[in-house]
């Protein structure tokens, strides 16, 4: 078994999320995670958890309670303001608001191109076929296009569900005032601009292997481009954020 110490704290709060991939899989606690032992472990830990859980929340309850006595304040009211409380939604600039709809944007387009053209995808592979048969050696042209195609589906959702969670972070003032660089919207930010570099750099090799898809393509590539620049213009101090383990000190520059 591990020791605390022999984790990284905190360095899934910034990853891509591609653990088969990444060089400190074995330093993430969520990784290293145990797994559920006997067939029905996961239901017993899951029971357990949740009582667990429940004891925990009564215990903080009443702390909670006894501290607004120490203070003259009424539980009630306390519990009253609680239940009433409507939490305000942020107030996005119309350039935050495009970074969110172009985001959604790529999402949506680039999962049509991927399901309306499986016949270049099935053209590419019989172009393959031959080229085999002829003696050509394409185990490199076959695993950088899968390796590409792969990249592409892995970020697709994530870019924009990070972009949303970036320009959230943009509203919490009291982070952005006490961390004004090491915050949670810089750290978001600098993951999903990592994706959309990777992004843009498979859709290249793309480009390249299947010309006949070439127009579609640059389309792609102009609105993720387009997603790049506005990232960098609404976080201009992404650079600085440190991510546990990949930016520290002997930490690789960026995941995989």
């Amino acid at each position: 078994m591990k020791n605390d110490e022999d984790f990284i704290s905190g360095i899934y709060n910034y990853c891509d999320r591609w653990c088969e991939r990444c060089t400190f899989s074995n330093q993430c606690r969520n990784f290293q995670a145990p797994p559920a032992k006997g067939e029905h472990s996961q239901d017993v830990e899951a029971e357990h958890f949740l009582d667990s859980l429940q004891g925990s929340l009564q215990e903080a309850v009443k702390l909670l309670e006894q501290a607004a006595e120490e203070r003259g304040l009424d539980w009630e009211e306390v519990q009253d303001a609680a239940e009433n409380f409507e939490e305000e939604e942020p107030e996005y600039t119309p350039s935050q608001l495009n970074l969110i709809k172009r985001s959604k944007q790529y999402y949506k387009l680039t999962s049509l191109w991927l399901d309306s053209n499986e016949h270049l995808m099935s053209q590419k592979e019989e172009e393959m076929q031959q080229k085999d048969e002829l003696g050509i050696n394409v185990e490199q042209e076959v695993d950088e296009l899968n390796d590409a195609l792969t990249s592409i589906y892995h970020y697709l959702y994530f870019i924009h569900t990070k972009i949303s969670r970036a320009v959230e972070g943009l509203h919490d003032e009291w982070m952005l005032e006490e961390y004004p660089i090491q915050n949670d919207a810089n750290g978001t930010a600098k993951i999903t601009l990592i994706a959309i570099e990777k992004s843009i750099t498979a859709w290249e090799m793309v480009r390249q292997q299947m010309p006949d898809a070439e127009d579609d393509i640059l389309d792609l590539l102009v609105l993720i481009s387009k997603l790049k620049s506005g990232m960098k213009k609404e976080f201009p101090q992404t650079e600085g954020f440190v991510r546990p383990g990949f930016d520290e000190v002997g930490g690789a520059v960026s995941d995989g």
